[in-house]
C-alpha cells in the first residue's frame, strides 16, 4: 500500500513546483490555490507513507488526517472560485477558507489522540483514533469543498465546449481532466476519514496524475495571454 502514497506524495511535489513556477510567471490567485492545495496532498500523502512504512504517531496521523481530510478539497474550492467567479466573491471565500482551515488545524492539534487505534500497518480508521466532531469538521469540509471544485468544473467544460474557437475546445479537455482529478482527490479524501487507506491512496495518486496531465494541456496558444 505504501506504494500509492510515495507516488501521490512525488507527483504532487512536482505539480506544486511548476505550479509556483506558472504563479511566478503570471500572479494569478487560482494558481496560487492550487499549489497551496497540491502541497497539502503531499504532506498528507508522505505522512501516510512514513506511517505505514516507519510506524504511526498522532504526530504523522494527525498531519495525514488535517491535509488529507479536512483542508485539501476546500482549498482546491478556493481555487475554482478564484477562477470563475467575480475577484470580490473570491477574495470573501478565501478568507473564509483561511479561517476555517485554522480552525480546523486547532481543532485537530488538540484533538486527543487514541494511541490503539494507531496499531496498524495499514492507514488507521478515524473512528478508531478521533472524535466525532473531529469526523464531522472533515465530512463538512470534504463534502462542500467537492460540490463547488466538481460543479464549478463542469460547468467551465459546458461553456467552453459551446464554443466555436479551437483552443477553447481544447482547453475544455484539458479542464475535463483537471476536473476528474479533482473529483477522483476529493473522493479519495472521503475515504481518509473512514479510514479506507487504499482507495484514499489509489485514489490520491490516480487524481493527481489527472490533474497534471489536464495541466499539462492547458497552455493557451501564443496569442492568448499566459
Amino acid at each position: 500500500m505504501w506504494l500509492f502514497p510515495v507516488g501521490a506524495a512525488a507527483v504532487s511535489g512536482a505539480f506544486t513546483i511548476m505550479l509556483l513556477a506558472r504563479f511566478g510567471r503570471a500572479r494569478r490567485p487560482h494558481v496560487l490555490a492550487w499549489a497551496i492545495a497540491l502541497a497539502m496532498f503531499a504532506a498528507a500523502s508522505s505522512a501516510a507513507a512514513i506511517g505505514i512504512l516507519a510506524g504511526w504517531t498522532p504526530a504523522w496521523f494527525r498531519v495525514y488526517y488535517l491535509f488529507g481530510a479536512i483542508a485539501n478539497v476546500p482549498v482546491l474550492a478556493s481555487g475554482t472560485i478564484y477562477l470563475l467567479g467575480p475577484r470580490a466573491i473570491a477574495h470573501g471565500a478565501a478568507v473564509l477558507v483561511g479561517i476555517a482551515c485554522a480552525l480546523a488545524a486547532v481543532g485537530v492539534g488538540v484533538a486527543d489522540v487514541d494511541r490503539a487505534g494507531l496499531r496498524t500497518d495499514g492507514i488507521p480508521r478515524g473512528s478508531e483514533v478521533v472524535s466525532p466532531a473531529v469526523r464531522t469538521t472533515a465530512r463538512v469540509y470534504s463534502f462542500a469543498g467537492f460540490f463547488v471544485v466538481a460543479g464549478g468544473a463542469a460547468w467551465s467544460a459546458a461553456r467552453q465546449m459551446r464554443s466555436r474557437q479551437q483552443h477553447l475546445r481544447k482547453l475544455a479537455l484539458a479542464n475535463g481532466l483537471i476536473a476528474a482529478g479533482t473529483v477522483v482527490v476529493a473522493l479519495g479524501s472521503g475515504f481518509a476519514f473512514y479510514g479506507r487507506g487504499l482507495p484514499f491512496a489509489v485514489g490520491l495518486f490516480v487524481g493527481v496524475c489527472l490533474m497534471f496531465w489536464g495541466f499539462l494541456h492547458a497552455r493557451p496558444p501564443a496569442s492568448a495571454p499566459g
